[in-house]
Formats: C-alpha cells, structure tokens, sequence
C-alpha cells in the first residue's frame, strides 16, 4: 500500500476495553456500556428498560454533540403529539354563529306558530261546535299570565247576556199585566237584545286580541266601550224610569201597583244586573292596573294613535300633494 501498512496482515485483537455496546440516546449525550467480566453460567438480567443488560455493565458517558437538525426533528416530533389549542377568537366566532342560529330557529319556530294559529282560526270552535262562528281559546292563544283575567272578562260577558235576556222577560211581564207601558218597555226591551252581539264585538274581542297580540290599540278601544258598558249596567241596575230596565226602582213599581209576578221577574232581573255591574266594575279597574304597570296609560296610546295616523295617511298626503303640482 502507499503508506507501507499491509491490509491483509494478521493484526493483534482490540482489548476489552475498546469494546462499547450502545444503549441509549437522550438529548446531546451517548450513552455506552463497558462490559466487564462476564458470567458465562448466568444470562444477563433485563433492565427496567427493556436493552437486556445486567446490571454487570459499566455505564460510560461520551459527550457526543447530537446534529441540530435531528435536535429539530426530535422536537418537531414532539410537540406534534400535543393537543392544538384553538385561538379564543375562533371560539367565540363559533359560539356567536351558534346564537344566531338558535336565534333563527327561534323565528322559524315562532313563524310556524303564527302559521298553525291561523289554520286554525280557519276552523271556527265557538259557540259550540255543531254551531261554530269563531274561533276562541283562552288557554291557547292568551298568555298564561293574563289568562285569569281574561276568563273573569269572559264571566263578566256571558253574565250581561244573562242580564239582558231576563230584562227582556221582565219587560214581557209587565206588558202581560196590562201595565200601560208595557208595550214600549217591550220594544226597549227587545232592542237591548243587541248589546248581545255588540257586548262581543265592541269590548270583548277587543281585550281579547290585545291581551293575545299584546297591542295597545285594542286596549284603547276596549277602554272607551267598556266605560259606555259599565255605565248602561250600573243604570239598568238602579232599574231609571222609562229606560226599560228591570231594576231596583223597576221592581219596587210593579210591588207597589199590585203585579207580584212581573215584580219578581224584576227582581230577578235587578239581581243580574247589580252582580253584571259590580263584577264589570271592578274588572275594569283591574285590566286598567295592569296595562298601567307595563307603562300603557292613556298618554302612550294618544301618542300612539297618531303615529298610526300619521303612518298612514302620510304616504296619502304626499301622493295627492305630488299629483297636484303635476
């Protein structure tokens, strides 16, 4: 060879001490083991580690500088097992997107409700089913805490029918006794007889859509027709002369010429009237105390009257005034 050494020469064998089994590998170092004298009767026992030397190994420490590309590929390696934590902001993005669907469900659902309500005002359940004209139910379309109220307004409605067809007969009686006014106590009679569909129309479905709608212009038409309703009881009550009411003073009359049955049909007729005004009475300082407390007066509902107005006939106003300069 060039350097004068014979490769294929018998060389003497290394020494025990240059022989180094390789064990383990942890951060910058390598590990090596020496292996000293040998059992040759015994095996080597397993170390905890699984490498299958004995504890008849001396370990040696060689500093030995690991490359840093494999120091990056062992960090790489693993901080890649560990979890990935979400910024906050993608979380609160998701728990905002996840509101507003909520809140679309919501409207949807509600949307459905109004939908289902209205298939079923299609389908009239009052009064009675084999007779039916419209729809009324208080325990599904009034809220459940106005639903009280609404069922003592209910009372208070069918009671002033009750009123007014005993009334009628009342008046029947005295025109049967042969009294002289009978017969326009009568026809006075019988003309009460509207307040039946009137007591409906007028101040009944009123409150019954604003406490279903939550409106506060039902609420003002209710006012004005049930004070005109709680006056005309309190009057047919007190039985007036010459109004055709069969009241106090109604009965103490037909008692006092001699007509013992029209005067007990009038008395009957003064018991109706008196617990219909009472009962009218007092439900219309309620439903004013509680449209009171959630801020409804009569001041609100001027205001908002003519905002309504000015809604609507505004736009009419404005096509007019354009028409004309035109």
């Amino acid at each position: 060879t060039m350097d004068g050494v014979n490769p294929f020469a018998k060389r003497d064998p290394p020494s025990k001490t240059e022989y180094y089994t390789p064990i383990s590998r942890s951060g910058e170092t390598m590990t090596f083991f020496r292996p000293q004298k040998q059992k040759a009767a015994s095996k080597p026992a397993a170390s905890s580690y699984g490498t299958g030397i004995g504890d008849d190994c001396e370990a040696v420490d060689v500093t030995d500088t690991v490359p840093e590309a494999k120091i990056g590929q062992t960090k790489n390696s693993r901080e890649s097992t560990r979890p990935v934590e979400q910024p906050r902001g993608d979380i609160s993005e998701r728990e905002r997107a996840l509101k507003e669907r909520e809140e679309q469900l919501r409207r949807r659902e509600a949307e459905l409700g109004m939908v289902e309500r209205e298939i079923k005002h299609l389908k009239p359940n009052w009064p009675f089913e084999w007779y039916a004209i419209e729809y009324h139910d208080i325990d599904e379309e009034i809220p459940s805490g106005k639903k009280a109220m609404m069922k003592r307004l209910y009372m208070n409605l069918l009671m002033t029918w009750g009123a007014l067809f005993i009334n009628w007969i009342a008046m029947l009686g005295i025109w049967f006794s042969g009294d002289q006014s009978g017969p326009s106590y009568t026809l006075w009679g019988t003309m009460y007889l509207i307040g039946i569909p009137g007591a409906w129309k007028l101040w009944y479905r009123p409150i019954y859509f604003a406490y279903r709608d939550k409106t506060t212009l039902r609420y003002f038409c209710f006012v004005i027709s049930f004070a005109f309703h709680c006056f005309f009881v309190v009057v047919m009550a007190l039985g007036l002369p010459n109004c055709a009411a069969g009241g106090l003073m109604t009965m103490v009359q037909q008692f006092a010429v001699g007509n013992p049955k029209s005067a007990f049909v009038t008395f009957l007729a003064m018991i109706g009237w008196g617990a219909t005004a009472i009962l009218s009475v007092l439900n219309f300082k309620k439903v004013q105390n509680e449209w009171g407390k959630e801020g409804v007066d009569m001041t609100s509902i001027t205001q908002q009257l003519r905002n309504e107005v000015r809604d609507t006939l505004g736009p009419v106003a404005a096509e007019v005034v354009r028409g004309s300069v035109a």
